[in-house]
């Protein structure tokens, strides 16, 4: 193989004296120890060192006195930091979100029909919405029995049948005549989102019961997701709390039928309501409902003198007979819009008809 050497030039300068072996060609004027240059160059650089190591010290002390003064003040206002500050800003936190997503949702979202629900469904709910069945095809009526309710079978979460895939189909006799039932763990909205967030399922026995009412006893036909849209756009939807209690009379009436506070909560005085042409809607919260109110109707008197309810999330609890003093006994203490125990009725300066 073939190689080249390669040879660095160097340009030559007359001037320059090649240094003999051994010796060291002196330093230019200046660039000594102890010339100007050298030592001028030091005292900067000494400088800078000197300056930069104050700056990391009062940097140091402004943070050690800053983490002194935090964990001081946390220490001392503790006690109230769990009780006060943190559920505040917990709830300011939630809203400014909820406001964000509602504001982009009307800035992004295109123009909704008059007839669709101002709330995205999942996909679930997508499917299933558009089951609600035709209230003119033929449903058989409730199977009742002559076994006496117990109130701890009550829930304000449904409760499913064995099979998950349960669609309720079929009426019930009232003291306003037949209303067709809707339970809250029907396939077909059990996993429709309550105001965008909250599952029907879990939250929505209001909505169920005023589109129970209403599908029955006026002349619009209403489902239990229309009716959970509604109540939304209305301001009664309370986010992980179900429904605000204004729903029963805010709904009710603006869609034709005449509700009105029952003040006189005795057994007998509902009796006297059922046997004249109401039907009751009670807002249930003591016994087994003390953590969560939950609505259920009180539909007519039994022939043993108990009541029939129609309970939105339980098909049992509303074949059964329940003694009407423990239903009064049982009602939530905590209430307002006229609750927790209202009459409802037809209006006869309304359309509303069976």
């Amino acid at each position: 193989m073939k190689t080249t050497n390669s040879k660095k030039t160097y340009r030559h300068n007359p001037t320059a004296r090649s240094p003999k072996d051994g010796q060291i060609p002196p330093l230019p004027p200046g660039a000594g120890s102890g010339g100007p240059m050298r030592g001028k160059s030091v005292q900067k650089i000494r400088g800078k060192k000197k300056k930069s190591g104050l700056e990391q010290m009062v940097t140091g002390g402004i943070v050690a006195a800053s983490l002194s003064m935090t964990v001081s003040l946390t220490v001392y206002f503790r006690p109230f930091l769990s009780e006060n500050v943190f559920p505040a800003v917990k709830t300011f936190c939630s809203h400014t979100a909820d406001t964000v997503t509602d504001t982009l949702s009307n800035l992004f979202a295109a123009p909704a029909k008059a007839e669709e629900p101002a709330y995205p469904a999942t996909d679930a709910a997508q499917e299933t919405t558009a089951a609600v069945p035709d209230m003119q095809e033929e449903i058989s009526y409730m199977d009742h029995s002559s076994e006496l309710g117990n109130i701890a079978d009550m829930s304000a979460e449904p409760v499913y049948p064995p099979q998950e895939d349960a669609i309720y189909s079929c009426i019930l006799d009232t003291s306003l005549g037949p209303l067709i039932y809707y339970n809250q763990g029907d396939i077909r909205w059990k996993e429709y989102l309550y105001g965008g967030y909250d599952r029907l399922a879990k939250y929505g026995c209001g909505p169920v019961c005023v589109a129970m009412l209403i599908n029955s006893f006026t002349a619009t036909p209403v489902s239990p997701v229309e009716m959970a849209d509604w109540s939304a756009n209305n301001g009664y939807y309370a986010r992980q709390g179900g429904s605000y209690h204004g729903l029963i009379p805010g709904s009710l009436s603006a869609f034709g039928l005449k509700v009105e506070s029952v003040t006189q909560r005795t057994a007998d005085n509902v009796r006297e309501l059922l046997k004249n042409g109401h039907v009751l809607v009670a807002l249930m919260g003591r016994g087994a409902l003390t953590q969560n109110g939950h609505f259920i109707i009180i539909a007519q008197i039994s022939p043993s003198g108990n009541v029939y309810i129609a309970d939105p999330a339980s098909y049992e609890n509303s074949t059964k007979e329940w003694d009407l003093e423990l239903l009064v006994s049982e009602l939530k203490k905590s209430y307002d819009s006229g609750g927790p125990l209202w009459a409802v009725s037809l209006d006869a300066s309304s359309d509303a008809a069976p």
